[in-house]
């Protein structure tokens, strides 16, 4: 009975490992792409478009930005006047860059928050009534990369850059950690470069999201995120040294 039950217990394991797979989308893509077994008894020719298509899904699966944040809990009337109960806002932003190195990397960031405008926020209180602090999504690319630092990827964690940077309210229209935020990357590394097969990551336009601090991180399809277009572009490498994108050195 012993050793029929390790053989379940082995048969179970492997199970799992081959449901997880088959899960994942990489291993999902391998099974059905054009250079896969499932295909190989077909031989006529492959279009140079779908070969290219192919590439450029399996580039944006191993090479997508990886999006992460912190979170802390505010409370969004400084004064207690209105008692509002505290609520979690977003402290800081993190872009994972896989494969890239300081020398040789293109990206583009855009950015939009909603921190709580303060001076709008004055004249609701002087009015009657209960009044929620006004939240209105603006630009905040250059508010995040003023306070941005550059590292390099732990290596248990993979390879590349990685750019953080943390919301510090400065003035009345930032005067507050936002709750919400738009983001669009344009990545290009060093391979999708070397094979030119598109510009960036994702295609012409990126990759757009939406991170809510109690809704975490959500990719968003490109018609998805029109807020994106009033937001300033930061262009932060192209194939030159650029100085948001060098990792400090750990003494």
């Amino acid at each position: 009975m012993a050793r029929l039950g390790w053989v379940i217990a082995i048969l179970g394991g492997l199970y799992l490992m081959v449901w997880f797979f088959q899960k994942n989308p990489l291993p999902i893509f391998l099974y059905h792409c054009c250079w896969s077994k499932q295909r190989a008894r077909d031989l006529s020719t492959i279009a140079l478009a779908s070969q290219r298509q192919e590439m450029q899904q399996l580039l944006t699966l191993l090479y997508s930005p990886r999006i992460s944040f912190t979170k802390k809990i505010e409370n969004p009337d400084s004064d207690k006047i209105f008692y509002f109960q505290d609520q979690h806002a977003i402290e800081t932003l993190s872009i994972d860059l896989p494969g890239a190195t300081p020398n040789n990397v293109r990206l583009d960031v855009s950015l939009m928050g909603d921190p709580i405008d303060h001076e709008a926020w004055r004249l609701r209180r002087s009015q009657p009534g209960l009044h929620t602090p006004p939240r209105w999504m603006r630009d905040m690319g250059a508010h995040w990369l003023n306070n941005s630092h550059c590292e390099w990827i732990p290596p248990e964690e993979g390879q590349g850059l990685r750019l953080s940077g943390k919301f510090e309210p400065v003035t009345v229209k930032l005067a507050s950690l936002p709750q919400t935020l738009s983001l669009r990357v344009k990545y290009s590394s060093p391979l999708t470069s070397l094979l030119q097969i598109n510009q960036f990551i994702g295609g012409e336009h990126g990759l757009a999201f939406t991170i809510t601090a109690n809704g975490g991180v959500i990719a968003l399809r490109d018609t998805e995120a029109p807020s994106l277009n009033q937001a300033t572009e930061h262009r932060l490498g192209d194939q030159q040294c650029s100085r948001f994108l060098q990792p400090k050195v750990k003494k």
